[in-house]
């Protein structure tokens, strides 16, 4: 892929570990945001786990953050996890930068960094 402003912020080949495999939760999505720990402070974040199970649009409008956002798009096949299994499209930055997202991947975005909506195309 040729070099995009925004195309940095997007690890593709993150890290796989094998760890022991233990249930502790049925929750089927998490999320943690800064005004859920405002108690203990000293956190600058904002992130969700979302299950995505047919194609559909996460609609939220363009926006961006004052703080750091994390953006997981993570297999749901434990054996096979480089492989998404599906294929979104997100657009970075007020310029809507598009990038495609076919493999298990991390968005880090800074603050300030506009995204948003997200399409679930497969």
């Amino acid at each position: 892929m040729a070099e995009t402003k925004y195309g940095k912020y997007i690890f593709r080949d993150p890290k796989v570990q094998e760890l022991p495999q233990r249930r502790t939760s049925e929750a089927r999505a998490v999320g943690l945001h800064e005004d859920l720990v405002s108690e203990i402070g000293g956190f600058d974040f904002n992130f969700n786990f979302v299950s995505v199970l047919a194609p559909h649009v996460l609609a939220d409008p363009p926006h961006k953050h004052d703080c750091d956002e994390f953006l997981f798009f993570i297999s749901a096949d434990p054996e096979n996890a480089p492989d998404l299994g599906g294929e979104a499209e997100i657009a970075l930055g007020e310029e809507w930068e598009k990038h495609t997202i076919t493999t298990s991947a991390i968005i880090c975005l800074p603050p300030g960094v506009q995204h948003a909506p997200i399409y679930m195309k497969k």
